[in-house]
Order: C-alpha cells, then structure tokens, then sequence
C-alpha cells in the first residue's frame, strides 16, 4: 500500500535558501515501511518551477503526477510552520474533489494545537496526528489497509469525525525508547537538492560544506519556558537516542552520501552531560572527519569546560547560546529559564577557550518589558560580544503561557485574532525584515520598541 507524505513549498522569507530536508517526514517514512508499507516523500520546498505556469498550478502539477503515479491509500501532509497551513487546505480541497475516497491527514506542531478547529471546519481533512506521529501513523495504515475505520478509537493522540462530530483519543504516552525507532529513510530525498552556498561559514577544517545535516539525539525538554510550546508535540521530560545510535547515524550519512556538516537539532543536545561527552568520544572513536553545531542552542546552565572540550575535538565549530532575555527578572522570573549572568558567561567562555564561534538568541516584547529591560539585553550582548545576535520579537504562539496572559490581559494585538490564527493566515515572521509586533508591552510605546529593535538589528553581525 502506497502512502505519499508531502512537505510544503518554502515561505516567502525562506525564497532566498534552499529547503529544509524534511526529517518528521524521513522518520515517519521509516516505520511505515519497516512496517510493510510503501512511503514515497514529495518535498515541495525543492521542486523547480515553471516560470510560465502560476506556481501554484506548478506545484499542483506536481502533486497530480504523484498522485497518479502511486495511487496512495493516504496522503499525509507535514505542517510545521502555521504559515503553511492555507497552502495544505488549498490543495487537500483539489485533492478531495479528485479523490473522495483517499484518506487525507495532516500532522505536525500547528495542527497539533489546533486539532479541532481543523477538522471542524475544513471537510477536506480525515484525520490529524497530534504530536509525535510514528505509532500513530502505522496504526492509521493498518486501519485503511483492513478498512476497519471503526478501530481509529483505538489509536492514541489521534484526532477524527464520528458522524461530523470532531473526537479525540488522549495520548497515552510517548516512545520512551528512541533506540527501537529505526534511523530516518534518508534514501528517500536527493541531498543535492537541499546543496547552497555556505562558502560564509566557519569552516576550520577547509571542508566543501554543502548542507547541515539535521540530527535528533534526543525528544522533548522538561523545562517550561512561557514562550514555547515544543511540550505540545513532544511532551516534558528528556528522551535520549544510545550515542552509538547517534553517531552510527552520522557515519552511515557520511561514509555512503559525502556529508560532512551536521546540525543537531535538539532542544537540549548537552543537557546531559556525559551522553553529550559520550556522543563526541564516539565520533572520535570512528574517526570521523566532519564538523557540526547545535542548531536550536546549548543547555548554558550545563555548560563547562569539559562539554566544549569535547566538542570541539569532535568537530564543533559553531554554538548559539540561547540567553532569551537581558534582564534577570525577565529571563528568570517572567521566562521561567533559571539561568544566570555568570553561567551565561561562563558558557562563552568555555566554547570561545576551544575555539568555537558563537551566536545569541534573545526575545524581546514581552508584556512586562520595558526601555530599561530591553537596554539590559542591548548592554549584555555588548558586553558578551558574540559573533552574531539574533533577537527576535516575541510570537505569543497559542498553547503557550505568554499567549494565556496576553489574552488574559488584553494585550493581542488586533491582527492576532484567537478566532481565526488556527487559519494560519497571519503573518509570523521570525526574520523580522519589517518591524512587525503581535502583542504589546504593557508599560512601551511603539516608538520604543521600534527604537530597540533597530538598535538590536544593528548588533546582529559583530565579529564576522
């Protein structure tokens, strides 16, 4: 039986890169075919378009020709970004007028959070897998396999209509054990078509970088920042994948496909400090001649010398230090990140000491920001003079604290309407090229906050 899995054509603030290699997809294609069914993967992101044919029709086009040539029992689509969704109605209406009979679902962080509203409103959806989807998509293909749709009450964290009624089945758990998962489909895509120009990057070891590879050695985080929402797919706690796993992984992509920079895309890859120290002494171990970076930031509280230390030895060549915030109320009090001046300096200092560049991320708009809060974050990258800084306005995301409180109190702006985000039409640009806020501070001006987002717009290249 022939599952096609579909990933979304690139946002306007993305035309400039290459697509991202769609790794939910890749891990979802894994245990459907370990499971006997045949997944094909249709990425959007890098198709080439027709510039005489409307690029819509372009892509739908392509989808057609998918959509014929296979003949699926189900059509999954990832999505993400909540930008993204429109672009997935769009087409899963063309699809259901075409295929009435084709099981289509969708899964990923936005319809995860908005289950309901989804298949209340849009026909053209059958199902939604909420959050960590590779029980939940085995289970859908058995039901559609047998046709027994009756025995979708049966599959967990898996929204459905009975009798134009949305249900839902509670999740009952995540995969405690992230080694029975089998590594992701990677045959599935052609690297090349993700291949950009990274000739800008640190790159001691004069490697031809083409891509970062993404990796996963661990799921979920057990911390409860006001500001995110990853507890929604991906649960509380700490799943770790065996450093052996992890590593085999990368060696397999770089002995059989070329790749030599990778990105592990953890929200906590050193939490844990000896699996992270485990994970470096095994790429030493195999002698493997790549380099990398934690995409999504380093746990700074766990930071010390023997962390970057071994990094660095194992090819780690760039960091991002998720500080969030300047001010130690705000970041600590109001965020709920329970990291300090002294570690977040004592983290730069190690990774700078083993000879690594680095990045900051920070937030600003938060609803008790003021001037004086956000000239300690301008103050604090000055002085920690990292390479790059990145601050970006705050996106009060639903499911999150921050959102609860700027709804409670007021402070949505009126273009981010509750009733109608779960559309997914509202623009959320995390680039932020245009000065674009979506609540308010409830003690600033707009004059000031566009004041310190050009002052924070003028720091972000330091040292590069």
């Amino acid at each position: 039986m022939n599952i096609l899995l579909i990933a979304c054509p690139k946002l306007e603030w993305m035309q400039e890169s290459k697509g991202t290699i769609p790794v939910p997809l890749l891990c979802l294609a894994t245990v459907l075919h370990q499971a006997g069914f045949s997944p094909h993967i249709l990425d959007l992101s890098v198709m080439k378009s027709d510039p005489e044919v409307d690029p819509f029709d372009n892509l739908m086009l392509k989808i057609n020709n998918a959509v014929s040539d296979l003949d699926p029992a189900i059509i999954g689509f990832n999505c993400f970004v909540s930008q993204h969704l429109p672009f997935i109605m769009r087409v899963a209406k063309r699809l259901r007028k075409a295929l009435p009979n084709v099981h289509i679902t969708i899964g990923g962080a936005h319809p995860s959070i908005f289950y309901k509203d989804i298949l209340a409103n849009c026909s053209e959806f059958d199902s939604v897998i909420v959050g960590e989807g590779e029980e939940q998509i085995v289970a859908l293909a058995n039901c559609i396999k047998k046709t027994k749709i009756n025995d979708f009450e049966n599959i967990h964290s898996f929204a459905y209509r009975v009798n134009g009624t949305v249900a839902y089945n509670q999740r009952n758990g995540y995969i405690s054990d992230l080694d029975q998962l089998p590594d992701a489909s990677w045959s599935l895509i052609d690297f090349s078509d993700y291949f950009g120009d990274h000739s800008s990057w640190h790159n001691p070891k004069k490697h031809d970088i083409k891509i970062s590879v993404p990796i996963l050695t661990s799921r979920s985080c057990p911390f409860s920042c006001n500001f995110c929402a990853c507890h929604k797919t991906m649960g509380r706690g700490f799943r770790k994948r065996s450093p052996k796993r992890v590593v085999g992984e990368i060696e397999h992509l770089h002995r059989e496909y070329g790749m030599n920079y990778f990105g592990f895309i953890d929200d906590n890859v050193n939490l844990d400090k000896s699996h992270v120290i485990e994970i470096c002494e095994e790429i030493l171990c195999r002698r493997l001649d790549i380099q990398f970076e934690p995409t999504c930031g380093l746990h700074l509280a766990s930071m010390d010398d023997d962390i970057a230390k071994a990094l660095s030895k194992a090819g780690c060549v760039f960091a991002r230090l998720p500080i969030e915030h300047g001010n130690e109320y705000i970041r600590n009090k109001i965020i709920g990140k329970n990291l300090n001046r002294e570690q977040i300096f004592r983290a730069a200092q190690s990774l700078r000491k083993y000879g690594m560049r680095i990045s900051t991320m920070s937030i600003m708009g938060f609803p008790e920001d003021t001037t004086q809060t956000l000239q300690d974050t301008y103050d604090l990258l000055m002085e920690l003079k990292a390479d790059l800084n990145y601050v970006f306005n705050l996106i009060p995301f639903p499911g999150t604290k921050v959102f609860e409180q700027a709804k409670k109190e007021g402070l949505l702006l009126s273009a981010f309407s509750e009733e109608q985000i779960w559309k997914g039409d509202i623009d959320l640009d995390p680039v932020q090229k245009v000065q674009q806020y979506y609540l308010k501070p409830k003690n600033m001006s707009f004059e000031e906050l566009d004041y310190f987002r050009n002052k924070f717009n003028e720091i972000r290249v330091m040292n590069i």
